[in-house]
């Protein structure tokens, strides 16, 4: 069942106490069912107000589920970004003069963002970055995935309040409660509300509430049994990775359509014999930057690999890669690779 559009961000009243310098941020901390209740929407553009007052108050929510009100006096103009989803985000919706640093990318991007993207300076890799650099380029907000923002990484967020940054943690992203198709679409309304462009973010946001619809109209129509797949990573000689249902944005393009993935957890150092245990229907391989050598022939070792000669999705070729940035990356591609799977999955219905 879909769940309503929710924007994750709310107008307060203007408290002086509660400002920071530039477009700081409060630091007060509440649990998730604490969150001041927030503007609900039904995907009609008319509900959200045209212009964003200023000081704005939103809710950061870290990746324990505790919640940080964050208010910012302006649009922010130096913004970092944690990955590389919130850095196309950002871009697509016009706003990439506001980037002043990222990470490595995960994949390479879409091709009418790639010049503007690869003007954006690289911090570091996201696994390497720290938070003395973060603090050290002196942004108003830093955005991406709640999970990079620990003690040893970007910074906690508590910690980045402190210094007068703000932070928004993408919702799709979030790990302490089941994510949805949704939340991408609540992500892009949310970004509109902060940097004041409602107009595009919203209107954006209704293209992919569409894409969405259409999809699930079609697979509403289908009456096969449900697909067992297999999300695979990094396969070498027999050996192999594994992303699990508790992806729970993943999980729910899957069970979108009408498909269910086979590992309840990811897992790693996983052998040919567990490969032929789970006997998939079908395999969704997963290309990473850091797998490049290794993904190139991932495909054909499985398809030539006698010993899994049985297993039906290699016995009916039923093997497709997609880039993690589609696949893992919480952002608007998930949209192009959900429909991408919808045609390889079930190519008589999409």
């Amino acid at each position: 069942m879909r769940k309503k559009i929710f924007c994750l961000c709310t107008v307060t009243l203007f408290t002086s106490t509660l400002i920071l310098s530039g477009c700081g941020a409060t630091n007060t901390q509440s649990t998730s069912s604490e969150t001041t209740t927030a503007t609900t929407s039904t995907g009609n553009n008319s509900d959200i107000s045209a212009e964003t007052s200023y000081p704005y108050t939103y809710q950061a929510i870290d990746d324990t589920g505790a919640s940080y009100e964050q208010t910012i006096t302006a649009v922010p103009e130096k913004v970092i970004t944690n990955n590389q989803s919130s850095t196309e985000l950002l871009l697509e919706l016009g706003l990439g003069s506001k980037i002043i640093g990222t990470v490595a990318k995960d994949n390479e991007t879409l091709d009418r963002l790639k010049e503007e993207y690869d003007r954006i300076p690289i911090l570091a890799d996201k696994r390497e970055v720290s938070k003395e650099k973060i603090v050290g380029l002196e942004p108003d907000m830093v955005i991406g995935r709640a999970k990079s923002f620990t003690d040893d990484s970007f910074g906690t967020i508590s910690d980045l309040n402190q210094m007068g940054i703000s932070v928004y943690t993408q919702e799709a992203a979030r790990m302490d409660e089941p994510q949805t198709l949704e939340s991408i679409i609540h992500d892009v309304k949310n970004i509109g509300m902060i940097f004041n462009i409602q107009e595009t973010a919203n209107a954006y946001a209704d293209t992919l509430e569409q894409r969405l619809t259409a999809i699930e109209e079609k697979a509403s129509t289908i009456s096969s049994d449900e697909k067992k797949v297999l999300v695979m990573v990094n396969y070498q000689d027999g050996t192999f990775g594994a992303y699990g249902k508790n992806a729970t944005l993943q999980n729910n393009m899957l069970e979108t359509l009408h498909a269910q993935n086979i590992m309840d957890t990811g897992a790693n150092g996983l052998s040919s014999e567990n490969l032929i245990s789970l006997n998939p229907d079908v395999i969704i391989y997963v290309n990473g930057t850091n797998n490049a050598d290794t993904d190139k022939t991932a495909i054909d070792s499985l398809l030539n690999d006698d010993v899994l000669a049985s297993v039906p999705a290699i016995q009916n070729k039923q093997i497709i890669a997609v880039d993690y940035n589609q696949f893992m990356g919480y952002g608007f591609q998930t949209f192009d690779c959900m429909e991408t799977l919808a045609k390889f999955l079930y190519p008589d219905i999409f």
